[in-house]
């Protein structure tokens, strides 16, 4: 028991250390592109009750598995399947956490009428914009919009070398077509590089009461202390599943012992929605009336639950474009 209750601290300490910013986070967990869509899948299914759903219905699974090793082994495959969607539901909820703490930002609620259009932007000023913001502030290029924006302006000087080098052998009566293929090809680069950066923009913004996210609205750094101690149960679930899987003999007493975590940590979902419950003071009638509801826990859990999924996806398509490291 003594290596097991060290497994679990030292684990937890080294989450604690990586959750300092996003991009630790996101090292330290290493998740697979794979698993992470199989969890975006999850939070999208969980339409009634969001993030809290999500949570709750990750952990059902696990926790009957646990029930039934009083009556029989657990089977390696089963363990390791559960090892890996505890994992992901722990990445998950860290970065809820750094939703709720202010680290990451929400998305703001667009009105059509001020849409910004690629067509009113400047391809040389956006260069020129990233550029001079990466010398005041180097930190500035390790934004997902900057990343994205710096890597389609590598593909378009790489295109644009590729069509100098090429260009002297095409054959005349085929350059027409050579040159507009590689125009082409030159408009959607910068298509996606004008995107970015509306979505760049779109962020800095200062939120108005009718651009300001409705999460932005409550004060969810009050249920940190929830969300924190969720994290270190969800971590001790998955040191106590790692530790079992590397022992393998004599751990039956262990995993019947891990299945009363279930009542802590299903309670501290029960606090989570019962914060969310205390916010209603903090919306007016007519931005409760705006979103759809006046269940304030089932639109806050929603709404966080869109936030994570849109974030998901969007790392999803960075690591896509960038490729692997």
């Amino acid at each position: 028991m003594d290596q097991l209750e060290r497994r679990i601290k030292g684990d937890w300490f080294e989450i604690r250390e990586a959750t300092q910013n996003y991009l630790d986070l996101k090292s330290y967990f290493h998740i697979a592109e794979e698993d992470i869509k199989t969890h975006v899948n999850k939070l999208k299914y969980s339409v009634e009750g969001g993030i809290v759903e999500y949570k709750r219905g990750t952990l059902s699974p696990l926790f009957r598995v646990l029930e039934n090793t009083k009556y029989q082994s657990l089977g390696f495959d089963i363990l390791e399947n559960q090892i890996r969607f505890v994992h992901v539901l722990l990445y998950i909820t860290l970065i809820q956490r750094l939703f709720a703490e202010g680290s990451l930002r929400f998305s703001k609620k667009k009105k059509k009428e001020e849409e910004i259009s690629p067509e009113d932007l400047s391809f040389k000023h956006i260069i020129e914009d990233i550029g001079r913001r990466i010398k005041e502030n180097a930190a500035f290029e390790n934004h997902p919009s900057v990343k994205m924006i710096l890597l389609q302006v590598n593909m378009y000087r790489k295109e644009q070398d590729t069509m100098k080098k090429l260009l002297p052998t095409i054959k005349q009566e085929s350059k027409r077509a050579f040159v507009l293929n590689f125009k082409k090809r030159y408009t959607e680069i910068i298509d996606k590089i004008k995107r970015n950066y509306i979505d760049l923009l779109r962020e800095e913004k200062e939120p108005t009461d009718d651009t300001k996210n409705v999460l932005e609205m409550v004060p969810l750094k009050e249920t940190l202390t929830s969300l924190t101690s969720q994290c270190q149960t969800m971590s001790k679930i998955r040191s106590t599943l790692t530790f079992v899987r590397d022992e393998k003999y004599k751990t039956r007493g262990i995993l019947i012992g891990l299945a009363g975590e279930k009542d802590v940590i299903f309670g501290l979902f029960e606090k989570e929605l019962k914060a969310y419950a205390g916010f209603a003071e903090e919306l007016d009638a007519a931005r409760l009336e705006d979103y759809g509801t006046g269940d304030i826990p089932s639109l806050l859990n929603r709404t966080l639950r869109n936030e994570i999924i849109r974030f998901l996806e969007r790392e999803i398509s960075l690591q896509q474009a960038i490729g692997p490291v």
